[in-house]
């Protein structure tokens, strides 16, 4: 017997009081930077993009992982 399962999210995140501190020059090693993280989560990242105070990405989320920790890791991976 298998199963199937597919849950999508829509993760946006902003910087600190929304100030435009992503640098667009550096937001394709930002996205690609994310994409790494998520791939060694066995994970799946459909699309990722941003401006200056966020970005937005639709991803799944592989069900041995907990959201909340999903989550953490891509916040504190890429807050420097």
């Amino acid at each position: 017997m298998s199963s199937y399962r597919q849950l999508l999210y829509h993760l946006v995140f902003r910087t600190k009081e929304s100030h435009p501190t992503i640098n667009q020059d550096h937001s394709d090693q930002l996205n690609a930077y994310i994409a790494g993280i998520i791939k060694n989560k066995n994970s799946h990242l459909y699309r990722v993009n941003g401006v200056e105070n966020h970005f937005n990405m639709l991803t799944d989320v592989h069900p041995s992982i907990a959201l909340a920790d999903f989550i953490r890791e891509i916040k504190t991976s890429t807050s420097s």
